[in-house]
Parts: C-alpha cells; sequence; structure tokens
C-alpha cells in the first residue's frame, strides 16, 4: 500500500465566527480517498451509463448551455460546516450546492473565492465546461461506494473540457462525501492536454471561503490521458471540518507487501498533520489478535512534513501461510490524537522461506500492421533484447484494429491489459506509476529490469519432441516450485511464437510514422512498410480455448518441493517456418482483477531444441552452483558438463552492460570449477550468463562491500 503526501496546504479567504475548514492535498495519492472507489475512470460519460455498472445520470450528456441539475438525495446523514444536509444539485460548470433553492448558475469561467455567483454552502471544482468541444460522452454521474457507516457518495463530471476547449480535450474529476467523519474530497481523475485553471474549494457564503493554494488557477495534475483508467495515478484534496489540531500524527506508508520473509522489519512513514512542530511519537504493531509490539521515537517533524520509522521490534511470522498486520501510530508528543481516522494501517501478507530462482521476464508487446508508431515499438523490443538476456519477447497483434497475424487470445489480452499499441505488459505487473498492465514504451526497458531482479519461487522447463515430417509436436511444461508461492489461481499456459514473419498485402504491410524522420530506423523505409518483418509474432496459445492457462494443475497453495505439469500434443501449422518457432511456457496468477494476474515464471526454447537441448540445459542448470554468494571479492563457478563443451561466462549488470567475460575454452566433461574475480563491481545484485556450447544458464550474484 502507498500513500505519499506531498503537499499539504490550507487558503483562508476569510472567516467566520463558527465557520472553519482546513485542506490537505494529496500529489501523488496513488489512490482514491479511502481506497473505497476503484472503478475504472473510462470510458464513461452520461451517454455510457447503464444500470450494471451502478451510475446514476444526474445531468445528461449534450448540454452545452449553463444548467443546473435536478436536486439529488444524499443517501447517507451528512453535515456540510456542522449544519446537517440532506441534498445538493450540480451545476455543469463544476460547482455542487447544498442551497437547493439557488437558481443563479455559476458561470464557465471560474474566479477566486468568497464570489457572489457561488450559493452559500457550496463544493467546487469550478471552471470546467459540459460540451467544450464536443458532448457525446460528457455528463454528470453519481454513486455510492462502500458499506455503512463509511460510504462515500460521489459526483463525476465525466469527459468534461474548460472554456475553449476543443474535442480532443477532456477531463474527468469527483466530488466526494463521506459518512460519519463528514469529510469533503475533490477528485483529479485524469485529463487529457486540457489546458485547466480551476477553482477548488468550498464557500460557506458570500463572506467566507476556502480554496487549496493555487486556486483560481489549478491545473490538473494526472495528464495521462488515454493510459489513466484507474485510481493509481489520481490526486486529490481533502477538506475538513474545524480547526487543524495542534497535534495529529498520520500513518501514511507501512513496507509490508503482498509476500515477505520471515523475521520481518516494519518500516514506514508518518506525517505530522498538526499545526505544531512533532517531537515525539509511538508505533505499534501487532499480527492481527496478536501482542502489540510498541515502540517511541524522538524526532523533530516540521507541520506536514513526514518521518521514516524502523520498528526495533522483529515480526516473526510462519512461513506458508497468509498473516494480517495492523500497524498504527499514537501519542503525538506525548498526547492523545484528537483525529484517529488516519492512525492505522492493515496489510495482509504471504510469508515465504525466500529460496527462489533466477527469473525470465515476459514482454508481451501489443502492436499491429495499422499502427503508425508501432515500428518504433519494435526496435524499442530488439533494444531490450539485445541488452537484457533474460527477456522473453513476444509480439500479439491486437489492441489497434487486428491485422493478418491477429488471433482471439490476443485480443482477449488486449481487452485485459490495456487499449492502443504499441503497449505492452512486463510479466503482466502493473506497475508503479503505470496506469495499467499494458504501458506505454518509454518504460519497458527500466520495467524489464525491475522485474529481472525479482526472484521466483518456481523455475519452468519444457521438454517434449517435433517431428519435421508430420509436424505433431509433443510439449511438456513442469514447474518446480522451491518456495512457497502467494496462495491463488495458478496456471500454466503454451505460447507457439513465429519469428521474422512477413507477407502480402495490407494485412502485413506496416503503417510507419517515422518515414520521414531522421535518424530512426524506419526512416526512408515507405508508408507502409512493404514486407516488413514481424519479430516474436503470437501464432497460437495452449490450452485451446482458454487464453489464461489450464486450471487446476496447480494447486491454490503450492509449496517447496512440490512439481506440476501437463502436456499438449498438437500438429504444428504447415504454414509456419519451423526453424523460426519458439515455444514460450510460463506460470501466472488467474484473477478477477486483470491488474492481478502476474507472471510467476517463463522458459522459451527453439522448436529445433525441444527434444535434447532442454533436457541437457536444465541438467546443466540445476549443477550449476555459484558460491560464496553474496561476495564481496572471489566467486566460484561449479557444474557438472554433460559433454565436453565450450564455456564462456559473461558478467552484467541491470542495463545490460557487460562488466566482465571470461573465455574458459573447452573443457571436459564432468564437474568443472571456475574462479570470477568480481572485487572491481561495485555493491548490487548481476547477471551472470555461463555460454555451454550453443546454450545459455543465467544465475544472479550479488556483490556486497
Amino acid at each position: 500500500m502507498k500513500k505519499i503526501i506531498t503537499c499539504l496546504a490550507v487558503a483562508l479567504c476569510s472567516t467566520g465566527a463558527f465557520a472553519q475548514y482546513y485542506s490537505n492535498t494529496y500529489n501523488p495519492a496513488g489512490m482514491n480517498p479511502g481506497g473505497l472507489n476503484t472503478d475504472a475512470e473510462q470510458p464513461f460519460g452520461a451517454a455510457g451509463v447503464t444500470a450494471a455498472n451502478g451510475y446514476s445520470v444526474v445531468i445528461a450528456a449534450g448540454g452545452s448551455t449553463l444548467a443546473w441539475s435536478p436536486t439529488q438525495t444524499i443517501p447517507f446523514p451528512f453535515s456540510f460546516n456542522g449544519t446537517p444536509v440532506t441534498q445538493y444539485k450540480v451545476s455543469n460548470s463544476g460547482v455542487l450546492t447544498f442551497s437547493t433553492g439557488a437558481t443563479t448558475i455559476p458561470a464557465f469561467a471560474n474566479a477566486t473565492i468568497p464570489n457572489a455567483s457561488i450559493p452559500d454552502m457550496s463544493v467546487m471544482v469550478w471552471g470546467l465546461q459540459q460540451g467544450a468541444g464536443g458532448s457525446a460522452n460528457d455528463g454528470v454521474i453519481n454513486k455510492t461506494h462502500g458499506t455503512a457507516p463509511n460510504r462515500q457518495h460521489w459526483v463525476n463530471f465525466a469527459s468534461f473540457g474548460a472554456p475553449g476547449a476543443s474535442g480532443s480535450q477532456w477531463t474527468y474529476w469527483g466530488i466526494v462525501m463521506e459518512e460519519t467523519t463528514n469529510n469533503i474530497y475533490i477528485v483529479d481523475l485524469r485529463t487529457y492536454v486540457t489546458p485547466l485553471s480551476l477553482t477548488i474549494g468550498v464557500q460557506i457564503d458570500t463572506a467566507t471561503a476556502f480554496s487549496i493554494a493555487g486556486a483560481p488557477n489549478t491545473p490538473s495534475f494526472v495528464t495521462n490521458g488515454g493510459n489513466a483508467s484507474d485510481p493509481t495515478d489520481n490526486v486529490y484534496y481533502e477538506f475538513i471540518q474545524g480547526v487543524r489540531p495542534t497535534e495529529d500524527i498520520e500513518l501514511s506508508d507501512i513496507n509490508v507487501s503482498a509476500a515477505i520473509t520471515s523475521p520481518f522489519t516494519l518500516s514506514g512513514t508518518i506525517v505530522n498533520k498538526g499545526s505544531a512542530n512533532l517531537t515525539s511519537f509511538n508505533i505499534v504493531w501487532e499480527d492481527v489478535n496478536g501482542t502489540p509490539n510498541s515502540q517511541s521515537y524522538t524526532a523533530n517533524v516540521a507541520p506536514q512534513g513526514s518521518f521514516t520509522f524502523t520498528h526495533g521490534t522483529a515480526w516473526s511470522p510462519t512461513a506458508g501461510q497468509s498473516h494480517d498486520i495492523k500497524v498504527y501510530s499514537s501519542s503525538p508528543n506525548a498526547v492523545a490524537d484528537p483525529n484517529n481516522t488516519n492512525d492505522t494501517l492493515t496489510a495482509t501478507t504471504f510469508v515465504t522461506n525466500g529460496t527462489s530462482v533466477s527469473r525470465n521476464v515476459l514482454l508481451e508487446e501489443f502492436t499491429t500492421a495499422p499502427c503508425q508508431f508501432c515500428p518504433d515499438g519494435a526496435v524499442r523490443v530488439e533494444q531490450i533484447l539485445a541488452t537484457n538476456p533474460v527477456v522473453i519477447a513476444v509480439g500479439e497483434h491486437a489492441c489497434f484494429g487486428t491485422d493478418a497475424m491477429t488471433i482471439p487470445e490476443a485480443s482477449t489480452y488486449c481487452s485485459a491489459f490495456g487499449s492502443g499499441a504499441p503497449t505492452a505488459s512486463v510479466d503482466r505487473v502493473l506497475f508503479p506509476g503505470e496506469s495499467s498492465v499494458a504501458h506505454g514504451r518509454g518504460t519497458w526497458a527500466a520495467n524489464c529490469i525491475t522485474q529481472a531482479a525479482v526472484l521466483s519461487p518456481v523455475d519452468v522447463t519444457l521438454t517434449g519432441t517435433f517431428n519435421p515430417s508430420t509436424r505433431m509436436t509433443t510439449v511438456n511444461i513442469d514447474a518446480d516450485f522451491v518456495d512457497y508461492a502467494v496462495p491463488g489461481d495458478l496456471r500454466l499456459t503454451l505460447f507457439v511464437v513465429e519469428d521474422s514473419v512477413t507477407g502480402v498485402g495490407s494485412g502485413y504491410n506496416q503503417v510507419n510514422a517515422y518515414n520521414n524522420s531522421a535518424g530512426h530506423p524506419y526512416a526512408g523505409a515507405g508508408n507502409p512498410i512493404v514486407g516488413f518483418v514481424h519479430k516474436h509474432v503470437l501464432r497460437d496459445v495452449y490450452p485451446t480455448n482458454n487464453a489464461w492457462g489450464a486450471p487446476s494443475i496447480i494447486a491454490t497453495n503450492p509449496g517447496p518441493n512440490s512439481n506440476y505439469n501437463t502436456s499438449y500434443t498438437f500438429a504444428m501449422n504447415s504454414a509456419w517456418k519451423a526453424q523460426d518457432i519458439s515455444l514460450v511456457g510460463f506460470v501466472s496468477y488467474f484473477n478477477a482483477n486483470t491488474a492481478q494476474r502476474e507472471v510467476l515464471n517463463s522458459v522459451e526454447i527453439k522448436l529445433n531444441n525441444l527434444t535434447t537441448s532442454v533436457e541437457e540445459i536444465k541438467k546443466d542448470a540445476s549443477s550449476l552452483n555459484i558460491f560464496p554468494n553474496p561476495t564481496s571479492d572471489l566467486t566460484n563457478l561449479e557444474l557438472n558438463l554433460d559433454n565436453s563443451s565450450a564455456v564462456i561466462v559473461e558478467v552484467i549488470d541491470f542495463t545490460g552492460k557487460r562488466l566482465l567475460l571470461e573465455d574458459f575454452g573447452v573443457m571436459s566433461a564432468g564437474k568443472q570449477r571456475m574462479q570470477l574475480n568480481l572485487a572491481n563491481l561495485a555493491s548490487g545484485m548481476y547477471f551472470v550468463n555461463v555460454r555451454i556450447g550453443d546454450q545459455v544458464v543465467t544465475r544472479k550474484v550479488s556483490v556486497t562491500k
């Protein structure tokens, strides 16, 4: 879980005797307030709302003149500035008011507050405009999230514009009322090239209003456009009734991930939400229903500042089980915290032994022949493969129309992971900072490097037979677990991939936006590129009729030293070139949430090497031992060769840069030992690639100084 406070601001425009709000800005928040609303954020405007997704239309699409909505009922008790309110209405200029009898409609163009054109008792993201540049999807909708007594009522401005915006500019915002706390939130959901200048705040009356710093010129901070369909990149503003307390501590983050090893040291971040310097506080953790473990801290944290703590009492949960941990802060400056709503974080984690094997990274690129920017995606993939030996690339022809190489499974993956090409998923992980599993090419290389450093609890191997005459193929996929894996629906999948595919006609001719881009590898290649060589094309998926892999083969909770396997027998398509066919097998999760279908490990082998080379490399790989590991200088490589083979060893970093190369020549069959001097390397993790004949075994080595 991650919630980082980078800015806390209060702007008091004027004050009344009892009227008071203070505000906090969460930028970036990485979530919606309270985490209750996890709905996809597009494409919904009023025109696309149905009862199935739980939204109701407040202002229908198609409007372009100023209007108030009909009066709406708040579905739970709620107070504004200490006064109970039960109804509201909203304007298509971004103003929500509890003064439902008001008749004057605030203009689309915003101004500072307090302002006579704003009704008393109003909340605003003022400066939006319905119908700016078009009106197909731009409407106001509402929905209630959560369960009593902690519900939130959301009012969404969907696909709005700003005064003067064109049809290609749009923005999505939400105003949120929260049950029990009576807090108000304004959420920056997603924006595409819209020059916003907003007034974000609350107005008590024409003399008293509170707005965030920067109003009336606040822009959108969430500008990922069509890639921003979930809350991971959202920003929000929180308005709380009353005066900021002198002492208030917020526990904003803890380092408990989905899987940990035991013993575990807890760390995290607190934020001083009070108006006084924070000089002391306590952090308590407990294995739920266990004994609390408390530690006191001294610090000097300015208001709105943060402090990173490490707890001195280690947690030793049992491996192979899920555990719930509760962490809370208390006693800011040795007094009772007046606001307990932000003190506690809980997490569920699965505990492993920490035993692991090296990971191969599955890079699934979405590409099609009609996609004009996809030639650059192809270039990026080849650059990654040239520098990162553990990456396996697969080209899935979907997400920007279709072409002659599109198969139904590719379209299924596109629907689940993203929309648009060139995009790619890296082990099907939703990375921090990305708004969807399939993301833009600017971060493919970095995310491959990140994922390559994550060790895996399972090793995947392929064996089988291929008859070149009949083209009958049998493939066995083995999943060998060396540690516990996070419980779930784990599945085995086999890809058939053909490299260097060419063809005739528009289904193969690659549209090329770079034909006139000097210096680009495809400059001058034509538009379209006739005879384009499509790399790593996904041709088939097994099991058939199930893009998400074979279920019920791997146990829900696999443990160390467990093995699971399945086999597929089929006739390889005679139109596919056998010498260019590779097989890719992998273990992945299946989950209703498409952002939780991570690939745990994968393997690739050439079809023509299926019978012998896989078995040999598997045996050589199992015999390879690196010790000591970690090391500060010298380390030994020991392996048992089946046959006399040429052996070359290289050490590379996670960027693919070669740091060391040793050619040991032809080594005899049997047990062999080699020594590497890593004394000149900085502390960190490195790849050791051992080339045995024409096969490569990859391991990781850790250098510590």
